[in-house]
C-alpha cells in the first residue's frame, strides 16, 4: 500500500497593474487542486500587492489564480516537482474591457473573494455530500472550525451570530440555520467582524476577536420548511408528544408548536420557546409547575402556537 504524505508548502509573488505597474492591493489569490477543484489555500494582497500562500496538502498538481475587480482573471498550473517553495514574481493583471463597458459576462466564480472587510465564500464551489446541509459546506472552508458543541471559530476568531439575507433564522441559535439550511440554497457564506446594530448604522469597528456570518440565498430559491418532532410512552397510559414545524419564504417566517401529553408538562423548554419566537416574545415566564407562560397566555398540558415574524 502506497502512503501519500502532505508536504508543507509556500508560493509568494506581487500582483501589479500590466499597463501602469501599480501594485494592486486586496487581490484574490488562491489556489485549488488540479484534480477536482478543491481550494486548498486563498490569501489576499497587502498594500505592496505581495501575497504568500502556505500550508499542508498531499496534492501534487494545483490550478493557481490571481483576480482582482475590473481585471481578467490570471490563472497558471503549478507543480512541486521542483520543490515546494514557488516564488512566482511579479503576476501583471490586464484590465477586464467588457466589465470597465458593463457588459455581462458569465465567468467562473472564484471559491472565496475579499471585498473591504467581508470574506465571501462560494458555496457551490465545496465538494460535499449530496444532501448536505449548511453545516456540511462550513466545514470544508479554509480556516472554519466547528466544535463538538457547534461553536464555530474562523481563522481563530468565534463566530457569535449567523444571518440570512441579513436577518435572523427563527432567533438567535446558530444551530438552527447550520442544521436546516440545505447547501442546494444558499449562495454564499459572508464573514465579516462582529458589529452592533449601532455600531453598523455609525459605520463603526466591531468587536476584533469575534465574526459573525450572513448566508444569502438566491431570491428564487429562498423558501422552505423544516420540523422536528418526538414522542413517547410509559407505563399507566402515560404518553407524550411535540412537535415544531418552521417555514420561511423571503422575509416570512412562521413557526407552529404543538404539545400534547398526560403528564403536566409543556412539551417544549423555556430557551426553545423564546428562540422560536425571537423579537415576538415581549413576555414569556415560568410557572411553578414547570409549565410557561407567553404574552400572558398560561400552558400545561395541551399547547398549540403560531409565531409568525414578518420582517423588513
Amino acid at each position: 500500500m502506497a502512503f501519500v504524505h502532505a508536504q508543507r508548502f509556500e508560493i509568494k509573488g506581487i500582483v501589479k497593474d500590466s499597463t501602469n505597474q501599480e501594485l494592486l492591493q486586496s487581490a484574490t489569490v488562491f489556489l485549488e487542486s488540479k484534480t477536482d477543484s478543491t481550494l486548498i489555500s486563498y490569501s489576499i494582497t497587502d498594500e505592496n500587492g505581495f501575497f504568500k500562500l502556505v500550508g499542508n496538502t498531499a496534492v501534487k498538481e494545483f490550478n493557481f489564480f490571481t483576480s482582482f475587480t475590473g481585471y481578467k482573471e490570471y490563472n497558471k498550473i503549478i507543480t512541486f516537482e521542483n520543490g515546494t517553495i514557488i516564488d512566482l514574481g511579479t503576476i501583471n493583471l490586464s484590465s477586464d474591457v467588457e466589465f470597465l463597458e458593463g457588459i455581462v459576462v458569465n465567468a467562473r466564480k472564484a471559491p472565496v473573494t475579499v471585498k473591504q472587510d467581508t470574506l465571501e465564500f462560494n458555496a457551490k464551489s465545496f465538494n460535499t455530500k449530496a444532501d448536505a446541509n449548511l453545516e456540511d459546506v462550513i466545514k470544508e472552508l479554509p480556516g472554519v472550525e466547528i466544535d463538538k458543541d457547534g461553536k464555530i471559530t474562523v481563522n481563530g476568531k468565534e463566530v457569535t451570530k449567523i444571518l440570512v439575507n441579513g436577518k435572523e433564522f427563527f432567533g438567535d441559535d446558530p444551530q438552527v440555520a447550520l442544521k436546516n439550511l440545505p447547501k442546494e440554497i444558499i449562495d454564499k457564506i459572508q464573514v465579516t467582524e462582529s458589529k452592533t446594530e449601532e455600531q453598523k448604522a455609525n459605520g463603526e469597528a466591531g468587536d476584533a476577536n469575534a465574526s459573525e456570518i450572513n448566508i444569502t440565498i438566491d431570491e428564487d430559491k429562498n423558501r422552505g420548511w423544516f420540523s422536528r418532532l418526538t414522542a413517547g410512552a410509559g407505563t399507566d397510559d402515560r404518553y407524550s408528544m411535540s412537535g415544531i414545524v418552521n417555514y420561511f419564504k423571503d422575509s416570512f417566517r412562521v413557526s407552529v408548536l404543538g404539545s400534547s401529553n398526560n403528564i403536566n408538562s409543556p412539551g417544549f423548554s423555556f430557551d426553545e420557546i423564546y428562540d422560536a419566537m425571537g423579537n415576538s416574545a415581549y413576555s414569556i415566564s415560568r410557572n411553578s409547575n414547570g409549565s410557561f407562560g407567553i404574552n400572558g397566555i398560561s400552558s400545561v398540558v395541551l399547547v398549540v402556537l403560531l409565531l409568525v415574524d414578518q420582517r423588513d
